[in-house]
């Protein structure tokens, strides 16, 4: 049997009877395709890996315009011509760089390979001139047929010309000269499941691999003469699945509810993004809003169009997608520091339709009534759980990465904030609001069903209300455009304590669980204290906390979440994206290298109970300063002894009940050292030191580019004699503690920066023979190989720079203000780790 007939046999008939429109229209085209392919002799298709012009159909529009540089940049040899509806090719060339423009996707270096053509989709042969249209039918490869009328909520009839007889066109120039490809974008919204949202009556249903719509749930959910559109979409699938048998090779792509590009350019006239823009533009929000919609990223769909299209291996027929983003949870506007008002649904749609025509909703209420009873039910579930994707998958050669829900939103809101000129709704603003954070964080007690006294403590509360209201203090200088950036932050931190609550009634055992004789690196910032943390963790006998582990500390998911740790868990490809979003990759370059698999400072633990010395470098934030040094800390260590049993519990279901020692770091220990020892009574410390001249310049270098990351710039003569208080005042600390508990003096070890640099291999012997620890060789090879790449590594990279008169310190100064630090080190007795 042929390909196309192997095919074939793997889509199933529709089931129920057509409405007779469609059925008329569906066996017009069927005897259409059997008389043009009796009277043609075409010779067979090309092979995909000779592709060498196609044609592309709605190249203007908004999918169709990523998918023209998608082609190009997949196929070097490649030409696409593009039928533009113009009054001749100049006039279409341009159409097609506006569209690129608009996007900001414009490649001058692919400009040569696109080819305009002024034409129809409507008229016979495109309305071209017989002897033009029998050239394209020689030329052309393939064709994708994106053009289309997106008017969801319009009668069949009127969209039955464009959407629907437009194919004869297509199939045509297909069955000509010789047999063409035919790539054709449907939409899973066929499916009233999918349009629903799987809410209600359609909550146990799922689409199955290569499933046809039934057509008695289309005709309850799509009324012909209210929705027309996907019923066009069925008519064009039933005449090109026909076509297969005439040995046209199809493709049909089943599009998810996509309006955004991952850069976070947007579709105005899509309906789920006006109903985001009536929230916003009368403040109110209706009761079962939710963004569990399809989050599908335009540029990833065409992405994935191209590769499937151009794969000479492609086994498949239909294409189901079912995005699978790296975030296990349901985003709120809220997460993104956007608050708006729940009301009942008349309730909202009353504020609207008193805005008249200037509500983003106007004349779409046909359509939000028919689907609100499922969309605001609050049943609505995320599509990637109930489709199958089987094909998508097997047929893309290459892996397929779906932003997050958080990125689509966040990018959409920075796409925004550049582009107020070009939006025609009114700009959702970000605000950092405690009312709000304290509101968001009683839902996340209700949806992990933990009491919210017991997961947000007064503590804990106090803390967030301090740090928010010292952000809003004129003096923090907080851009604007990062406050969604900065509630997204605190929001996550509020569900990971609200998770971590969960885990810990649903698996009581994580109590019991032993933190044993932790070690702590503790030396101040820029002292080597990474390069040490990294070398110990390539020791299996340690333990220490990857970077995406303090994105969420419980996976999402339950039970039937990936192990945590494996090369599955989720939490690896969002804590990439956080990473990348935030702009702490670039604004490190140089001086930290960030890697979510690597170890990370624990700080972030602190970070969850809003009682973190680092966010006072994040921010210029003095008040919040001055309250933490005023609190007793034991409370916020308590829940971090807390947070490591967890971890603890998941290493040992790991390991299948191996012991580990674990190796934390974070500098900032150094200012609240009893609280951390009541917390780990048998604690080690390992301090690392380095000459305070040299190690300010680079902090105050450092901590200048944290907090010009979110705060507007201040004078760094301002900043350095801060910073020069605080890292003092952050050691002199450290001294205190130590010539307080003598007794506890044989569980440090000092360790000098110089030494490290030099010869990182006998520091860790020394380390290890200080506390009685077998280096075995094998931790020592791995520690050796990881050493060379980084070394090679940083000697290919731009070298940080700084200098002390940059922010107005001398060696005088510094030496002066480290002075107890300084005479703490020269009283030991032995050379000072301070002596290169």
């Amino acid at each position: 049997m042929s390909e196309s007939g192997a095919l074939r046999r793997e889509v199933p008939p529709l089931t129920g009877a057509l409405p007779s429109q469609c059925r008329h229209d569906v066996d017009s085209l069927r005897r259409f395709i059997d008389e043009a392919s009796s009277r043609s002799r075409a010779t067979a298709p090309a092979d995909p890996s000779d592709f060498r012009e196609v044609l592309l159909t709605g190249a203007t529009g908004f999918l169709g315009r990523f998918l023209l540089l998608d082609l190009l940049r997949r196929n070097p040899k490649l030409t696409v011509t593009c039928i533009v509806r113009a009054d001749d090719a100049d006039h279409a060339l341009a159409r097609i760089q506006a569209a690129l423009e608009e996007a900001e996707i414009r490649d001058d270096e692919l400009a040569p390979r696109i080819r305009a053509l002024a034409g129809d989709i409507h008229l016979p042969r495109f309305g071209l001139e017989p002897p033009d249209f029998a050239d394209l039918c020689e030329r052309m490869d393939a064709v994708y047929h994106l053009a289309a009328s997106l008017s969801v909520a319009t009668p069949y009839v009127a969209l039955r010309e464009t959407n629907v007889l437009s194919i004869r066109a297509v199939l045509d120039l297909c069955l000509t000269t010789r047999l063409k490809h035919i790539f054709f974008t449907s939409t899973m919204g066929i499916f009233p499941e999918y349009f629903c949202g799987f809410a209600n009556e359609y909550s146990g249903s799922r689409i199955t691999h290569q499933m046809q719509p039934d057509i008695a749930s289309m005709k309850r959910a799509f009324p012909l003469g209210l929705l027309g559109y996907p019923w066009t979409k069925v008519v064009v699938e039933q005449a090109l699945l026909h076509a297969t048998r005439a040995g046209v090779p199809v493709a049909l792509f089943r599009l998810p509810h996509t309006n955004v590009a991952s850069t976070g350019f947007g579709n105005a006239d899509d309906v789920a993004v006006r109903t985001v823009a009536s929230v916003v533009d009368v403040g109110r929000m209706p009761e079962g809003f939710t963004l569990q919609w399809s989050h599908a990223a335009v540029d990833v769909v065409s992405g994935t169009m191209a590769a499937i299209s151009l794969n000479p291996d492609r086994r498949f027929t239909i294409y189901q997608y079912s995005e699978d983003p790296p975030l296990g949870y349901e985003m709120q506007l809220a997460d993104l520091g956007l608050y708006y008002r729940t009301v009942p649904y008349e309730a909202f749609k009353r504020a609207c339709l008193a805005r008249g025509e200037r509500s983003p909703l106007h004349g779409f209420w046909h359509l939000i009534d028919h689907g609100a009873p499922y969309w605001f039910s609050g049943d609505a579930t995320a599509p990637s759980l109930r489709v199958c994707n089987r094909a998508l998958r097997a047929d893309c050669p290459d892996p397929i990465q779906w932003p997050s829900a958080y990125i689509i939103l966040q990018s959409s809101l920075d796409w925004l904030q550049a582009h107020r000129d070009r939006w025609p709704y009114r700009i959702p603003e970000s605000r950092l609001d405690y009312d709000g954070l304290e509101s968001r964080a009683e839902s996340l007690a209700r949806e992990y069903d933990v009491p919210f006294d017991v997961a947000f403590p007064a503590w804990k509360l106090e803390g967030l209300r301090r740090f928010v209201q010292a952000l809003a203090a004129p003096e923090a200088r907080v851009r604007i455009e990062r406050h969604g950036y900065i509630a997204f932050d605190l929001t996550r931190r509020l569900r990971n304590n609200a998770s971590l609550e969960a885990e810990y009634r649903r698996r009581p055992e994580i109590a019991a669980q032993d933190v044993r004789r932790p070690v702590f690196i503790v030396g101040i910032n820029r002292t080597g204290t990474t390069l040490l943390h990294r070398l110990m963790s390539r020791d299996p006998r340690f333990w220490t906390l990857s970077g995406y582990e303090y994105v969420e500390p419980v996976p999402a998911g339950g039970d039937d979440a990936p192990p945590p740790g494996s090369a599955e868990d989720p939490r690896r490809a969002f804590a990439e994206e956080l990473l990348n979003a935030s702009g702490i990759v670039d604004m490190f370059k140089g001086v930290h290298h960030f890697d979510v698999n690597e170890p990370e400072e624990d700080l972030g633990l602190l970070r969850m109970v809003f009682a973190a010395w680092g966010a006072t470098i994040w921010f210029h934030i003095p008040d919040f300063a001055r309250w933490l040094a005023g609190m007793d800390m034991s409370e916020s260590y308590a829940f971090h002894r807390r947070a490591m049993q967890n971890y603890t519990h998941q290493r040992r279901q790991r390991r299948n009940g191996g012991g580990g020692q674990w190796v934390l770091k974070a500098p900032f220990h150094l200012f609240e050292l009893e609280s951390l020892i009541a917390a780990y009574p048998d604690a080690l410390f390992i301090q690392t030191h380095r000459e305070p001249a040299e190690f300010m310049g680079s902090w105050c270098s450092l901590a200048d580019r944290i907090c010009s990351l979110s705060c507007h710039p201040r004078p760094s003569d301002d900043l350095g004699a801060e910073q020069l208080e605080f890292m003092s005042r952050m050691l002199d600390r450290a001294v205190e503690f130590r010539t307080g508990h003598p007794e506890l003096e044989d569980r440090w070890m000092d360790l000098s920066y110089y030494d490290l640099v030099k010869d990182p291999m006998a520091m860790v012997a020394r380390i290890y023979d200080r506390f009685g620890w077998p280096l075995e060789e094998e931790a020592a090879v791995a520690m050796e190989d990881w050493f060379e790449v980084q070394a090679a590594h940083r000697q290919r990279e731009e070298r940080h720079t700084y200098d002390l008169a940059a922010f107005n310190l001398t060696r005088e100064k510094v030496d002066a203000a480290f002075s107890r630090y300084r005479d703490f080190l020269s009283r030991e007795g032995h050379r000072s780790p301070l002596v290169p």
